[in-house]
């Protein structure tokens, strides 16, 4: 028997074998994981967002002949089509947004606000037949009328039909036209919808009292009087008979005097037999821009401007792959559909049409049996509409690479066009903020302005107090500032200068209850005998921190009076206290008082400074003083608590504190801090917004300063969560408060020309007021 055989391995010859074998599977591995991937990210399917059931009607046919002619497309780039209904385009861009859709056709004025608000780029753009990339606005006229139109500004009162707001021809063109050449006066610099109802007599420009278009929901409906629908919720909407440039087309035949609408239009409409009877292109003309009339046929040499044929878009979200794919689908559907040839005449049934789109309902079933080749540029045997996916005038699609898919790139000089609807006569206005917390907000606040596009731009100024601002102010280095009411009194009597924005808390009118608050755990302390006590302010001559307790307690004979000066006062009467600004000689021209600051914290430069660098300054301040600095009374807003406690903010000094650990002082003894109405020292007037007055006064300024705020604050008005991706103008960061405007704010209003004086704004009482505390201050109008 043979001994076993022992086989031994030569490591050093077959290593090298083994090491080119494991490459070999796993280069396999990875081939087969790429090849894979690739499946994964082949895309099955592409989905069109239509805009009404006569476009559904279109995009299932298309559909339809895409599915039956399969075999020509190209196995990699066969996609099928979905057809996804919106209500409008608006609706359309948010399914894009959302994914909810893929492609879209959008006019250049609604490509800007797709690829600013939705985030929308353009794939590829419509060519005319000629090769042009471009069409005209035109202004379209019945013959024989407008005889007194000598000029763009004899237009004014008369009867328009737009083809919509935000349209590029049918709105951005003529409007900006009228503005540039100074006959149409801006009303309203972040609305000229308002700007144009100022202008025109009853028209017709649908989406005018859109949300998008009506941010504060007053715009006036006379942009709407023209238009036809008698629908409830359908007029002077897309949905409107006389939306888009075919509406505006008929608009003008039965009821308008002249119609902005784009020239290829008015060359498809003038063919369409179902208004040969209404119109022939003899009864119309074009009105130029320079007040003379020539023929439709001229339209070359009589428009308003070019403008960039429409685009297809798609979300940005989109990789790169899918763009192309959606490129290459695109391509390959005009060149089998765009021209039609006897090779394609076969029949082919669309599906039943299940609309669940807009309000655009049929009055009977529409083509949905096609007996010849599908066309892509016919939309006539759709219930007779135009337009519909593309234009009918479109002959091909020039594609856009990577790099040029944006809105900027593909609107070019039209760009001059949009933003120049946001013209504004008051190029910027300077808000004056006395810290660098506040600084900060106000940049946030400058560039969060600047996204939406509000005008006039928004500019910080840091001054080193109020009163700075006021000189400041005066002086024109800034133009507006957020003042307390002691304030606003401050800077009429000594600055000439009105309050005209006001914040709104949580009352009827814009004002706050003045309330002395105290700890449930220190029942000695009693409005009528604060003698010794500690006392929380959140700044000197403040009017709720200030002005009308001190008041309320010399005029209760519970104080000396030192010859109303309420600063000797207090100092002589109070124990310790934190009044910010007591130290400070614009504040405090008299004798400095050191007790008045013992409680206050700031450290260094900071220590009793009237701003948001110390840390007991304003009403938060003030009960933080309570809380945690030894105070025995906090005198603030009635909102003050509420704001604080509760978990509502997340500093420690805050954290374990409850509404139910406070109590209001009463002239009658305690309440609970609910029992604002009944236990208060007094109402005070809300924080203003000022700026120049008197002989300085510019009502152009103060105009433009009040609409941007108001829009601002739709935007920006919600109080949500602050990080450095958001900005909430009516809530401040941690560890500050009430930075710029007082974080109880819910909303800014507009103050009443004939209320804009000082003292008419603060109202007798106050006036009254701030003469006891400090008898060297005029009791105007008293």
């Amino acid at each position: 028997m043979l001994p076993p055989q022992k086989h031994t391995m030569k490591t050093s010859n077959n290593f090298p074998t083994l090491l080119a074998v494991c490459l070999v599977l796993t280069n396999i591995t990875f081939v087969h994981g790429d090849i894979s991937d690739q499946q994964d990210d082949k895309i099955n399917s592409i989905t069109w967002c239509t805009l009404n059931v006569q476009e559904q009607s279109k995009c299932l046919n298309l559909s339809a002949a895409v599915d039956r002619d399969r075999q020509r497309f190209n196995p990699s780039d066969f996609m099928e089509l979905v057809c996804e209904p919106g209500l409008d385009k608006d609706d359309c861009m948010m399914k894009l947004d959302n994914n909810a859709a893929d492609i879209l056709s959008l006019d250049a004025g609604e490509v800007f606000v797709g690829g600013r608000h939705n985030g929308l780029i353009p794939l590829m753009q419509q060519i005319f037949e000629d090769g042009s990339t471009e069409y005209y606005s035109v202004a379209l006229i019945k013959k024989n009328t407008l005889k007194n139109v000598y000029n763009l500004g004899d237009l004014k009162g008369k009867k328009a039909c737009f083809a919509g707001v935000g349209t590029q021809a049918g709105w951005n063109v003529p409007i900006n036209t009228l503005i540039s050449k100074g006959y149409m006066k801006i009303f309203d610099c972040n609305n000229h919808v308002k700007t144009t109802v100022e202008f025109f007599g009853g028209s017709c420009a649908v989406n005018s009292l859109t949300a998008k278009y009506n941010l504060m929901g007053d715009n006036s409906d006379r942009l709407c009087i023209l238009c036809a629908s008698k629908v409830s919720g359908q007029k002077c909407t897309s949905n409107d008979p006389y939306a888009g440039d075919e509406g505006a087309f008929r608009c003008l035949i039965e009821k308008g005097d002249i119609a902005f609408l784009r020239h290829t239009t008015v060359l498809e409409l003038l063919k369409d037999p179902s208004l040969s009877s209404k119109t022939r292109e003899d009864d119309l003309e074009l009105l130029c821009v320079d007040g003379s009339r020539r023929p439709i046929s001229e339209f070359n040499t009589c428009n308003w401007g070019p403008v960039p044929t429409d685009a297809i878009m798609t979300t940005s979200s989109k990789t790169s792959s899918a763009r192309i794919s959606y490129q290459r689908w695109l391509q390959k559907v005009i060149e089998l559909y765009g021209k039609p040839t006897s090779a394609q005449q076969s029949t082919f049934t669309a599906p039943d049409i299940y609309w669940t789109g807009g309000l655009n309902q049929p009055e009977s079933q529409i083509n949905n049996n096609i007996t010849k080749s599908f066309d892509l540029f016919d939309s006539s045997v759709y219930d007779n509409h135009h337009n519909l996916l593309l234009q009918d005038s479109t002959r091909g699609l020039r594609l856009f690479e990577e790099t040029q898919q944006t809105y900027k790139s593909y609107l070019g000089k039209a760009m001059d066009i949009v933003l120049g609807l946001r013209y504004c006569p008051v190029s910027k206005m300077t808000l004056c903020v006395t810290s660098e917390p506040e600084m900060d907000k106000c940049i946030k606040m400058k560039s969060a302005l600047k996204v939406q596009l509000l005008v006039p731009e928004l500019y910080c100024f840091r001054g080193y107090s109020q009163v700075h601002c006021m000189q400041a102010i005066r002086n024109g280095n800034a133009d507006v500032a957020v003042m307390d009411a002691g304030d606003v009194y401050t800077a009429g009597l000594h600055y000439d200068e009105i309050p005209f924005i006001t914040e709104v808390y949580d009352l009827p009118e814009p004002e706050y209850y003045v309330v002395a608050v105290a700890k449930v755990e220190d029942p000695d302390t009693e409005i009528s005998f604060l003698k010794g006590k500690m006392t929380c302010h959140p700044g000197l001559y403040s009017g709720g921190g200030w002005i009308i307790p001190m008041a309320f307690l010399l005029s209760n004979g519970w104080i000396r009076s030192y010859g109303c000066d309420s600063i000797q006062a207090a100092s002589n009467y109070f124990g310790k206290s934190c009044v910010p600004g007591a130290l400070s000689n614009e504040y405090n021209p008299g004798l400095p008082y050191d007790n008045l600051c013992h409680l206050c914290r700031g450290s260094n430069y900071r220590y009793c400074k009237r701003d948001a660098t110390e840390e007991f300054y304003g009403y938060t301040g003030a009960l933080r003083c309570l809380v945690e600095g030894g105070g025995n009374v906090a005198f603030v807003k009635h909102t003050t608590v509420y704001e604080n406690v509760g978990g509502q903010r997340k500093q420690l000094w805050a954290r374990n504190i409850l509404n139910n650990d406070f109590e209001l002082l009463c002239p009658d003894g305690r309440s609970s801090i609910h029992d604002y109405e009944r236990c208060n020292l007094g109402k005070v007037k809300a924080n203003a917004v000022i700026t120049r007055g008197g002989e300085a006064y510019n009502y152009t300024e103060v105009k433009a300063f009040t609409n941007l705020f108001m829009a601002a604050q739709q935007w920006y008005g919600r109080k949500s969560n602050i990080d450095k991706f958001t900005f909430s103008m009516f809530k401040s960061p941690e560890p500050y408060s009430d930075l710029i405007f007082q974080d109880a704010t819910r909303q800014l209003a507009s103050i009443n020309s004939s209320l804009r004086h000082y003292s008419e704004w603060l109202g007798e009482n106050f006036m009254l007021a701030r003469r006891l505390v400090d008898c060297r201050a005029p009791g105007s109008n008293l």
